[in-house]
């Protein structure tokens, strides 16, 4: 049998297909039926409560859970029927607990499945600093660290680096960024993100935050008591939840997790870096609904402008919080926007180079479209 092709298909081929696969443990039923499609070089994210089958289903994807019954099919082929270590080290996995060798150095630990599978140690040292750049981490000042001298955020980032090693065409996460603060966590969400806007791999993402499935998936699957619930793109559900499950598993305030789907450069204005001066009433009229940037020598905004009340009014810019990113939601534009007390955000560049910016007026129709 084969399931009928979902829309976002039709813009790319299936990569991975389960059909009807279950998992028993005794008289628990742990899967009951599950059929997918997993699209490629998108991201697929599984979410539900606690023993709803998320995670389980991601280990049957690399036979870490052997299937009572049904079949995955990975090309032309049911994994079934693979070598169960050759097609592990063919799939990236990053975990909550990151699962770092301790005795291993961050560069060993990037380098274990390349090595394992043979590749020439000058093309494992090149592919080893590119993957720590690849997720913002210093490759002179990380590579001869160990696991116990990281940061909660760095060692999930040398996770990442981990199970991209090896250039897998998928990825497996299973809750990669669960165990962080909230603050960390958002920063992984912008990294993943910007990892994957360069690489475009195929992912199965597991998550219990529905915040974050709405703002990284591409095809969000909604799981309950080892069923799915509701397949399809995070606009679709958030428009139209299948059941009072969904709607309730959503939360009351879908319209506002409606601006995780944007990312700041889909509706940013660019601006030119305006220097050092003040704004004049040409340049900024008292009506705009804009902001006048001051940056530094490097192109950096440090002071926003408006007119509030026939004043010029100010605000020191702060670049590591008051700013956002090119691939930031326009939920952190809003919240840097509250924030600051101006009617736009900063978005920068890679760099942290002005870009352009942000409005409310931009976030407040998209919210109510």
């Amino acid at each position: 049998m084969h399931l009928p092709p979902h829309p976002i298909l039709s813009e790319t081929s299936i990569f991975l297909q389960a059909e009807r696969i279950s998992v028993q443990y005794g008289e628990t039923r742990a899967l009951k039926d599950v059929s997918l499609q997993i699209p490629t070089n998108r991201v697929t994210v599984l979410i539900g409560p606690s023993g709803c089958g998320k995670s389980t289903t991601l280990r049957c994807i690399n036979a870490l859970v052997k299937l009572s019954s049904g079949v995955i099919t990975y090309g032309d082929e049911s994994i079934q029927n693979m070598n169960e270590t050759e097609l592990r080290r063919a799939m990236g996995y990053a975990i909550q607990s990151v699962g770092l060798m301790p005795h291993l150095s961050v560069e060993e630990n990037v380098d274990l499945v390349p090595r394992l599978l043979g590749w020439e140690r000058s093309g494992r040292a090149e592919r080893v600093k590119r993957l720590l750049n690849l997720v913002r981490l210093n490759p002179e000042v990380y590579r001869n660290k160990y696991p116990h001298e990281l940061s909660g955020g760095e060692a999930q980032r040398v996770g990442v680096a981990r199970a991209l090693g090896a250039d897998p065409p998928v990825l497996l996460m299973d809750e990669p960024f669960g165990a962080v603060d909230p603050l960390t966590r958002e920063q992984l969400q912008d990294e993943f993100i910007h990892i994957q806007r360069q690489l475009k791999k195929t992912v199965i993402f597991v998550t219990h935050d529905i915040d974050e499935a709405i703002r990284l998936a591409d095809y969000l699957v909604i799981m309950r008591e080892g069923e799915v619930v509701q397949a399809d793109t995070p606009a679709n559900i958030l428009a139209s939840p299948k059941d009072e499950f969904v709607e309730r598993f959503l939360g009351p305030d879908r319209s506002l997790k409606r601006l995780s789907l944007f990312t700041a450069d889909h509706c940013c204005i660019q601006k030119v870096p305006s220097g050092l001066e003040e704004p004049t009433k040409s340049v900024l009229p008292e009506d705009s609904t804009s902001c006048y940037w001051q940056v530094d020598a490097m192109g950096h905004p440090i002071k926003g402008f408006m007119w509030v009340n026939g004043r010029l009014v100010s605000r020191v810019v702060n670049s590591a919080s008051h700013t956002v990113q090119t691939y930031s939601s326009l939920r952190e534009c809003m919240a840097t926007i509250l924030s600051l007390g101006l009617p736009a955000a900063a978005v920068v560049d890679d760099e942290g180079r002005l870009f352009g910016e942000v409005r409310f007026e931009t976030i407040q129709t998209i919210s109510i479209s």
